[in-house]
């Protein structure tokens, strides 16, 4: 290893979920990740009508972790029995429809890419060939991608 490269930890969890409070107001912590997911979450959960608030940050920049907070708008109201029924939708369900709501975008850009250029849609192929021949399937591959590597699987 060279004096300028840096070796980059292995994150120490995949998610973990901060806050005790309100379920419409948590804290995400997405391990292996970093601006690139952060800022285009934050974006797509600030489309939403019922987000309140949407942020994100990473902590340290030799720390592979990213955390996103979501709080959803909403109110009580008052019944008249009483009781109060809150409006507020659970922040993690909106988190996963933000989730969707990316991956549906990202698709989007890489039909477009792939129709304008036929060479990445073979890449693409070659490289899910590739893994299914290892025993990688579905989502597995997303997760497993991004392991490290010695310097000589790398050559």
């Amino acid at each position: 290893m060279s004096v300028n490269e840096v070796k980059i930890k292995p994150p120490p969890f995949e998610l973990e979920v901060k806050g005790t409070g309100h379920p419409s107001s948590k804290t995400y912590a997405i391990g292996g990740e970093d601006h690139t997911l952060g800022n285009a979450l934050r974006h797509v959960l600030m489309q939403n009508a019922s987000v309140e608030f949407a942020g994100y940050s990473v902590p340290h920049p030799s720390e592979p972790v990213v955390q996103i907070r979501v709080q959803t708008a909403g109110r009580k109201i008052q019944q008249e029995n009483g009781e109060e029924i809150d409006t507020r939708l659970p922040a993690t369900d909106v988190l996963k429809e933000a989730c969707d709501t990316l991956i549906a975008q990202c698709e989007i850009v890489l039909d477009q890419v792939e129709e304008k250029m036929p060479e990445a849609k073979r890449d693409r192929m070659e490289i899910e060939d590739a893994l299914h021949n290892e025993g990688y399937e579905g989502e597995e591959v997303i997760e497993d991608v991004g392991g490290d590597y010695d310097d000589e699987e790398m050559m």
